[in-house]
């Protein structure tokens, strides 16, 4: 999603110690056999509309879903980076999205996405949240396309529910694959063009308790799309957003939900600073037109969190 930048010389995210997870999970992938018969079995109890419901907030509150492939161009960026290994670890992704308050992530599997064991170490690396603030992230798996095993693999590693792309797939594809999550008891994602058919066809397919995702090439793309959903129905976008105020800009112009990839990895590789930082600094209530991006919100929050820091 983001754009390639020059490697940065001497680059460091500053000393600190990163507290790891001790143990990696080590989950063998559902034989074919076993996610045949979740497919063939009774229908699993309906989806609750967990990533939605966390989506829904009040205007001008800005939630983030983590996507992650380990293929992805920013992982290559940051080779002879301090932090190179750790775009590479998936536990501590992971980890950087809970902490820094995504409400979802969504590992990408399939064309060099993530292997079964890395979704596995993401799926147990969430569970040990269980009980803590900030709690477990529910996790999408994106890249099903229209092959119903991989929804079945979702069902099956414990997934909350997965992502479509009805552009790519096409309308027939799409809605047997949105029958075959329902039946699975998994929430969809509909990934949906920067078209009035496209954005019309995902809103009739997500139903109630799924979610449309416009999926744009440019933030200024996104923006211009805003006006493609319907009244009353929720807003989110996936775009190559490269700076803190740009996420501000698409929130200003109504979506509630934004689904960020590579270019969020590049931008904290280039920053120096950990995932959590930028998705922090994004989640504030910083200005698009008047705030200072390259402070990734330091000091651009909400009037009550500076008073309390003042005291």
């Amino acid at each position: 999603c983001g754009a390639s930048r020059p490697a940065l010389a001497g680059s460091r995210l500053g000393a600190r110690t990163l507290t790891r997870v001790p143990a990696r999970a080590t989950v063998m992938a559902a034989d074919a056999a076993t996610l045949q018969a979740l497919l063939d079995g009774p229908a699993r109890p309906p989806a609750k509309g967990k990533v939605r419901k966390a989506a829904d907030k009040p205007n001008g509150v800005l939630t983030i879903v983590g996507c992650y492939s380990p293929t992805w161009e920013a992982i290559g960026f940051a080779r002879g980076e301090i932090n190179a290994h750790e775009l590479d670890d998936v536990e501590y992704v992971s980890r950087q999205f809970r902490l820094g308050g995504a409400v979802a992530i969504a590992p990408t599997v399939g064309d060099g996405g993530c292997t079964a064991e890395q979704l596995a170490a993401i799926m147990v690396e969430q569970q040990r949240a269980k009980g803590e603030f900030p709690g477990p992230c529910p996790v999408l798996l994106d890249g099903a396309g229209a092959d119903p095993l991989r929804l079945a693999e979702a069902a099956a590693a414990g997934c909350t529910g997965v992502t479509l792309d009805l552009g790519r797939m096409g309308a027939e594809a799409a809605a047997k694959q949105a029958a075959t999550a329902a039946h699975l008891g998994l929430e969809v994602v509909l990934f949906a063009e920067p078209t009035a058919e496209s954005v019309a066809a995902a809103c009739a397919l997500a139903g109630e308790t799924g979610l449309v995702c416009l999926r744009a090439d440019s933030v200024a793309a996104a923006l211009d799309a805003a006006v493609l959903f319907p009244d009353g129905v929720l807003k989110a976008t996936l775009a190559p957003v490269a700076d803190v105020r740009e996420a501000w800009a698409l929130r200003d112009v109504g979506y509630s939900t934004l689904f960020l990839a590579n270019s969020l990895l590049l931008l904290a590789t280039i920053e120096r600073v950990e995932i959590q930082t930028i998705l922090k600094a994004m989640r504030s209530k910083g200005s698009a037109k008047f705030g200072k991006g390259s402070n990734l919100g330091r000091g651009e929050c909400a009037k009550e969190v500076l008073g309390s820091m003042s005291v």
